[in-house]
């Protein structure tokens, strides 16, 4: 919220319960929509700033990138740049001004997701999802009037706050998979796998690194600020006591063991107005 990056994202074998875990139920809210309450809440708690509230969801489906909010947004690419970072560009982005807004928009989106059945799970996530907010504030001003143009100083601080449901990694002789099912769980798995290996690398001492694969999946390409970069990441790994799961789970704690010895470098995000940044030449002079 004071222009810091976050991401939270669920990891595991197929049907651990990332999704739930993720999204939760009416009774029972998971991470997304308590985040949600959480940063309105703060809002209503900060009455010194004002903000400014925009969301975007897309699904990563057979590494091609989807607009969940408007499925007929195609050809969407990963682009970077030094003021915006790593993104996507061209996908939709709505501002939103209450958590009701943002749960209505990310019920749309999860109405244009990918799931299908498996022999493990009725509604099988076929896709990866990032739900990202991005949050600016800057001082409110003492000035009566919102759009006076003495309103328009200071430093602008932009979040952006990713998160992210995770397909999960299957084996075919489990799923029963075959057809279309079955090429969905390669390029899942095939991701997965690119996720794991930036992991491991990260998990090096930096003198031995080499170079870190962020481009071999478009997972770990958007999620590169959060792997080892300008953002605070917190990973939730689901697994199961099934002894018949136990290779998935043996995994999923290597993966979580090697994340954890990871150090990202969060910093404030800060832009500056015109005003400020004249204001700051005029200090230095």
């Amino acid at each position: 919220m004071n222009g810091v990056n976050g991401t939270i994202f669920a990891y595991g074998q197929t049907s651990s319960g990332k999704t739930f875990t993720m999204h939760g139920t009416k009774e029972e809210p998971g991470i997304i929509p308590m985040a949600i309450e959480d940063i309105f809440r703060y809002i209503l708690e900060t009455p010194d700033r004002e903000f400014l509230l925009r969301v975007s969801y897309l699904e990563i489906y057979n590494e091609v990138i989807k607009d969940l909010l408007n499925p007929e947004n195609e050809n969407l690419n990963i682009r970077q740049d030094p003021t915006r970072g790593v993104f996507v560009g061209k996908l939709t982005e709505a501002i939103v001004l209450s958590p009701e807004e943002v749960i209505q928009l990310m019920k749309k989106g999860e109405s244009n997701r990918h799931v299908g059945e498996t022999n493990m799970n009725e509604r099988s996530s076929r896709s990866h999802t990032i739900f990202r907010m991005v949050i600016e504030s800057r001082e409110r001003s003492k000035e009566s009037k919102r759009d006076s143009q003495s309103n328009v100083g200071g430093a602008v601080k932009v979040s952006s706050l990713n998160l992210v449901d995770l397909a999960g990694s299957e084996r075919v002789g489990q799923t029963g998979a075959e057809g279309i099912r079955l090429k969905e769980g390669g390029h899942i798995n095939k991701s997965l796998l690119a996720l794991g290996t930036v992991i491991a690398k990260l998990a090096e001492q930096e003198n031995d690194r080499g170079h870190i694969p962020y481009r071999d999946s478009k997972l770990t390409r958007i999620l590169q600020p959060s792997l080892g970069g300008n953002a605070r990441t917190a990973i939730i790994c689901a697994i199961t006591t099934a002894s018949n799961f136990y290779e998935e789970t043996t995994s999923t704690l290597k993966f979580a063991s090697r994340a954890k010895t990871i150090s990202n470098k969060p910093e404030v995000n800060e832009v500056l107005t015109d005003e400020k940044t004249n204001q700051l030449l005029e200090e230095a002079t």
